[in-house]
């Protein structure tokens, strides 16, 4: 009699349990990039925190430093999550690997290299401050045709003998002179630029000639920064290729400035000037092709909203208060009332009659019933007993 054996299953094979399932989806990309390491990642940035380790600048904590040289995937895990918690000492520590990131060889060492360019980027940078707001406001202001644009936003007041189709010059009583430069319209110039960026990361010199003359016209004395969105970010980079025109300009604030994905432009050959600060959402389409490579030296990172408005300026202008600013009208030109007063008392006096040109005062009746032209008001100091001779 045949022998019958029940029928076996096959064995399921387990599979390896993925780390980034199990993570918090918020920030999402760290965590990927952290549980993504493999046990030589670690290895090597061990090795590499150790060894630089000896050139630690003051601002980094050396506790959280510490950290790094021993770290592996588990404790960056649990670091990451604390800094989500708003931990201090957790901040620190991503602190400390921010600079550490920027240590690395750019070869083939892909894993710190995706981290740097990409999930840590929203991480670095400095906060957004007055300033950045208030030019942020002006460059919108900037927007529209030139008969559109205010005359007065807050305390800045608008030039309006530089006004050009892309350019406005604001001026305030400090003694600062903001250029701001607008963005892509939709005219047939814009878009042409645009596509000129993308392919070759670099526009044409379009400004150039008006932020020399805006710059020659420009007493000493007055400092000059420059403000530009989108297209304007790689107009005003563009001008900066004539050496007096980068040298005047004290400081320079690109608002979601446009990369090339294919080429390196304008964008990116000043990105390890201080003196020029970058504004950059992550999820900004325009700037995409910056996230691969180092972060800039001054910038200001966000990772918020969509791919459209991340790309709106209005996210730079501070709170919601101050994003409708109240625009002025110049103020109309009147005769103050002292001049009108001396100007009676000219006339009457003079015997040889008006003056031809006599700005629309009528003189008053030289008649004998004609009433005295009133005098000015004697001011009163207050102090009776002061000795005004002795001044």
């Amino acid at each position: 009699m045949p022998a019958y054996s029940t029928k076996t299953l096959p064995t399921k094979k387990r599979a390896k349990r993925s780390y980034a399932k199990r993570l918090p989806r918020d920030p999402a990309k760290l965590f990927r990039w952290a549980a993504r390491g493999s046990e030589g990642d670690y290895d090597k940035l061990r090795r590499l925190a150790k060894k630089a380790f000896h050139s630690l600048p003051t601002h980094i904590d050396g506790v959280a430093f510490e950290k790094l040289m021993h770290v592996d995937r588990l404790t960056m895990i649990e670091e990451i999550q604390a800094a989500e918690e708003h931990n201090v000492s957790a901040g620190g520590f991503l602190d400390a690997l921010n600079w550490l990131l920027d240590k690395v060889p750019w070869g083939n060492w892909l894993w710190p290299v995706s981290a740097a360019q990409s999930s840590i980027n929203a991480q670095k940078g400095d906060g957004l401050n007055e300033v950045d707001e208030q030019y942020a406001r002006l460059v919108g202001a900037t927007y529209g045709t030139v008969d559109e644009r205010p005359y007065v936003i807050d305390h800045w007041r608008r030039q309006v003998q530089f006004d050009s189709d892309y350019i406005s010059v604001y001026d305030n009583p400090d003694g600062h002179r903001v250029i701001c430069v607008r963005g892509t319209q939709g005219t047939g110039l814009d878009i042409g630029e645009d596509i000129l960026i993308g392919i070759t990361g670099r526009s044409t010199n379009v400004i150039g000639s008006e932020i020399l003359d805006i710059i020659a016209a420009t007493p000493d004395g007055i400092v000059v920064d420059l403000a530009a969105h989108s297209l304007g970010t790689s107009l005003a980079l563009q001008a900066y290729s004539d050496k007096g025109t980068y040298d005047r300009i004290h400081e320079t604030y690109l608002y979601n400035p446009a990369y090339s994905p294919f080429l390196r432009g304008s964008s990116d050959a000043f990105e390890r000037d201080e003196n020029i600060r970058y504004f950059i959402n992550t999820n900004d389409m325009v700037s995409m092709g910056g996230l691969g490579h180092q972060a800039p030296a001054n910038v200001v990172f966000r990772s918020e909203g969509n791919p459209i408005g991340a790309h709106q300026l209005a996210q730079w202008q501070g709170s919601t208060a101050y994003q409708d600013p109240i625009y002025h009208a110049p103020p109309e030109t009147r005769l103050h009332a002292h001049k009108a007063v001396f100007g009676s008392q000219q006339v009457k006096d003079d015997p040889a009659g008006p003056a031809e040109d006599s700005g629309g005062v009528e003189p008053a009746d030289s008649g004998a019933d004609a009433a005295p032209a009133p005098e000015p008001p004697a001011f009163d100091f207050g102090a009776e007993s002061f000795n005004y001779e002795a001044l």
